[in-house]
């Protein structure tokens, strides 16, 4: 009869030509076929509950395990952090070479610290001085000028009515005629100048000391005939109560600039040094002089003065200043700067002038004159022009002016 092989059993043939994989599948099916058919069932259920528990006492050690592995892992976390701390605690810790180091340190950054100091100090003490001792040189130049007719020597006045009171337009200005008696039609000017010698030598502006060539508004009458001339031309320092006569010595027809001379004043006059050394951008300047004239100074005089100006019988041009010399409220206004720009004619900074401190000094960090304030731009308050002092020193040379 043919092979009948039993149940569970494979065919060798099967068995020979499969894998080894294929005997342990085949012994597993039959460990589980005797298992569930030729056992107890109070022998399957023991196995199977030692299968539990042996599975929940794997569990449990595979959780401790995990859970000893973290803690190793953050003990070694912290050791590592520890070990961090050591490492910076003795590279902070100070040995003798670390604090003669520090000690070395320490004095440079204090000796820096205290030369930025003394630094900003000496700035500060410097401007407070040299604002101080170029105040008694920088003078408060007031003039008028009127107009003269070349053909016949008549000069020009304000048209009066038989009682000597002005005639006006019905516009409101003021008749002008050659003919009669009535005051002279002066044309008031303020400016600036500085000493720069013991002889009452000033330096200025030409626009300041020749102002009709500055004026737009008088060029009708030089073309119909009319020549101006000084009628009074004076100047006030502060410190000195009474003005003093200022003649023009020399102008300058290459650069704004103008040499004037008081000559009533010269014992112990102050005076301005010209710097040996050309402005450079970045270099810090003062810059002094009486912009807007009587005005600026008349608005620190306070209250009371100007109560008492108002009492006053006359507050004509020239009464002003005599009124403000009197009361030593003659004194230049000074702003500080940087300069921006330098050409061979010109240097540019932007410490704050205006109208009226034409012809005042600008001064470095040294109180020595750099430059000669001359022109404002007013669409922009951030330039301002002067002459750089070589073209002073050309002009004092051709007058023959020596410098102390």
């Amino acid at each position: 009869p043919a092979f009948q092989p039993q149940a569970g059993i494979r065919d060798p043939e099967s068995c020979l030509v499969g894998s080894e994989m294929c005997i342990r599948d085949s012994a597993l099916r039959d460990l589980s076929y005797d298992f569930a058919l030729q056992t107890t069932l109070l022998f399957r259920v023991s196995v199977i509950v030692a299968l539990v528990v042996l599975g929940i006492i794997t569990y449990q050690q595979y959780r401790s395990d995990i859970q000893l592995q973290r803690q190793a892992e953050s003990s070694a976390d912290r050791l590592e952090d520890f070990a961090r701390t050591l490492t910076r605690t003795n590279q902070e810790a100070l040995r003798p070479a670390d604090l003669a180091k520090l000690r070395q340190e320490l004095g440079h950054s204090l000796s820096d610290a205290a030369q930025r100091l003394e630094l900003l100090e000496k700035r500060s003490a410097a401007s407070t001085r040299i604002i101080a001792d170029a105040t008694r040189s920088v003078v408060f130049l007031q003039g008028a000028y009127a107009f003269r007719d070349l053909e016949s020597d008549r000069v020009l006045r304000y048209q009066v009515d038989d009682e000597g009171n002005p005639l006006f337009t019905l516009r409101g200005q003021p008749l002008l005629t050659l003919e009669g008696e009535g005051e002279i039609a002066e044309r008031p000017f303020t400016g600036t100048a500085f000493v720069v010698s013991k002889s009452g030598a000033l330096l200025t502006n030409r626009h300041v000391a020749l102002p009709w060539e500055d004026d737009t508004r008088v060029e009708a009458l030089i073309e119909s005939g009319m020549k101006p001339f000084l009628i009074k031309f004076v100047g006030y320092l502060p410190g000195i109560r009474t003005a003093f006569p200022v003649e023009l010595l020399q102008a300058s027809d290459d650069a704004d600039l103008a040499l004037l001379l008081c000559t009533e004043l010269t014992s112990d006059l102050p005076w301005l040094k010209l710097g040996d050394r050309p402005a450079e951008p970045g270099d810090e300047v003062i810059v002094m002089g009486y912009p807007t004239g009587l005005r600026a100074m008349l608005a620190q005089t306070g209250d009371s003065f100007l109560a008492a100006m108002e009492e006053g019988e006359s507050l004509d041009f020239w009464t002003v200043a005599e009124r403000l010399a009197q009361a030593d409220y003659i004194r230049p206004l000074a702003s500080r700067g940087i300069v921006g720009q330098r050409t061979a004619a010109t240097v540019v900074y932007d410490a704050d002038t205006t109208h009226g401190g034409s012809g005042g000094p600008v001064l470095d960090i040294n109180g020595h004159a750099i430059a000669i304030n001359t022109a404002i731009i007013p669409e922009y308050g951030g330039s301002n022009f002067g002459i750089p002092v070589e073209h002073a020193r050309r002009l004092l040379r051709a007058a023959g002016v020596e410098l102390e």
